[in-house]
Parts: structure tokens; C-alpha cells; sequence
């Protein structure tokens, strides 16, 4: 059977001397292992549209479980990824997220829509990086099924209080922010302003074309990435090289 969808290259592996696996992330299929014969050897055709990041129209065959890619349209590089060893780096991590988290021939339309347009609005701007980041973060963890609750409590369930002087307790593990009376309860939440607030639900609720079109004062981000690192190594308990790598960059970069 030969099967025509549109897909982002997520990870690529040699097999022999010629041939390449590529991990897709496919429209229609989820995600799926496919082989590429030679594509390794010859340039141009498959060797270049098997590349990490390569977005286009995929032609496979299907034989039971087993895909075999025929050919690439190629409808988008994301060439400028790779300029930068900061936005190459945050990229890889990108993929490797979506690669750890998605299951196979689970179709996921929503998060490839949203791992597409973080490739694009990726730059190399260190704190616009680290704003993609989260964003891309926070978006996925709910469509993952792990939203949190913001516009209640998350345990006694009132309406939260909303003044722009109010600092709100975010508790990972209940999955939310908790009220004045019930974060007594609780130990190890999250201390966040209210302008945090209103960007966690902006991230949620926000069309995904209109997501990363926004700005945070320095504090807002700061408490954004203590909120999604925690809730993020909570509820996917992965580790991912590529996160390593980006803390030795900052590293460096501050010596």
C-alpha cells in the first residue's frame, strides 16, 4: 500500500553503510519509523529530505507495521536553525521532546501544528529562546492531557481572587493553583505574581498561529521556567540530552 502524508523529520539514524531510519512525525499516522535505502549514499533526494527537521510530503509504502519511504517533497528546512549554536541546540531539544513523548501511530495533528510554528518562531535572541521554550512546553503538557488548573483552586475548587497584587501558590503535583486557605495544606508550591497568572492562561487558551506573539518582563519568564521545569520533569519523567547541552551553553555563555 503506498501512503501519501505531509511530516517533520524528528530523528534520523544510519543503518549500514548507505541506508537511513528516520523517525517521522506524521499528519495522518502519528508517529512511525521509516526505512530510507541509500539515502545516506547519494546526495540530494532522499538523503536531503531525510534530514533532522525536514518538514514536506512523504511518499511510503506499508507493508503490516513496516514503512519504506519512496520519495520527499520538501516544503520546509527551517534553515535558520541551524545558524546559531543556541537555536540548534534548542531545536534538537524540540524534536527530542516530541519524539519521547509521542507514542507510535497515535495521531497527534494539534502537537505537530504546535512543534512547527516553535521551529519558526524559534531566534537567536537568548531570552526570546527561553520564552519558545516554555511556551512550547506548557502548550504540550496540556494537549498531553496534563493541564493545569488556573481559574480555580485546585483542591477546594472557588473562584480564584484576581488583583494585580496577588501572589498565587502554583502546586505541582495537585496539578494547579491553589487558594489563600488550602495552599495552608500544601508544602513546596510555587510562589507566582499575577501577570504570571494571566500568561499561563494566555498560553493555554491562546490559537496556536497567535501563541508566541507576546513579550514577559524578566521576573514573569523567570517564574515561568521554575513552573514548567518542575511541572515538566513531574509529569514526564524522561531525561533529555539535549537539555544538558543547553545548560552548558548558558554556562559558558556567563563566563
Amino acid at each position: 500500500m503506498t501512503i501519501k502524508t505531509k511530516a517533520l523529520v524528528i530523528r534520523e539514524y544510519i543503518v549500514g553503510e548507505s541506508d537511513k531510519y528516520v523517525t517521522l512525525f506524521t499528519k495522518d499516522l502519528g508517529k512511525i519509523q521509516a526505512l530510507a535505502p541509500k539515502a545516506k549514499k547519494y546526495s540530494g533526494g532522499l538523503a536531503t529530505g531525510t534530514q533532522l527537521f525536514v518538514y514536506g510530503e512523504f511518499m511510503l509504502t506499508q507493508y503490516k507495521d513496516t514503512y519504506r519511504l519512496l520519495s520527499v517533497d520538501i516544503l520546509d528546512m527551517f534553515h535558520d536553525l541551524r545558524k546559531d549554536l543556541f537555536c540548534l541546540t534548542y531545536s534538537s531539544y524540540i524534536v527530542e521532546f516530541v519524539a519521547a513523548v509521542t507514542e507510535e501511530a497515535l495521531v497527534q495533528e494539534e502537537l505537530l501544528l504546535l512543534t512547527l510554528i516553535t521551529l519558526k518562531n524559534l531566534s537567536q535572541e537568548e531570552k526570546r529562546l527561553r520564552l519558545v521554550r516554555r511556551i512550547f512546553e506548557l502548550r504540550a503538557l496540556s494537549l498531553l492531557g496534563f493541564m493545569p488548573q488556573i481559574k480555580k483552586c485546585v483542591d477546594c475548587e472557588v473562584f480564584l481572587t484576581e488583583t494585580e497584587q496577588t501572589t498565587y501558590d502554583f502546586h505541582v503535583e495537585a496539578g494547579g493553583i491553589l487558594c489563600s486557605n488550602c495552599q495552608k495544606h500544601y508544602i513546596h508550591t510555587l510562589k507566582i505574581s499575577y501577570g504570571t497568572l494571566y500568561t499561563l492562561r494566555y498560553i493555554m487558551a491562546t490559537p496556536v498561529e497567535r501563541l508566541f506573539k507576546f513579550e514577559v518582563s524578566e521576573q514573569v519568564l523567570k517564574e515561568l521556567e521554575h513552573i514548567s521545569e518542575d511541572y515538566r520533569s513531574y509529569y514526564i519523567d524522561k531525561s533529555f540530552k539535549t537539555l544538558d547541552f543547553i545548560s552548558k551553553l548558558h554556562q559558558l555563555e556567563k563566563k
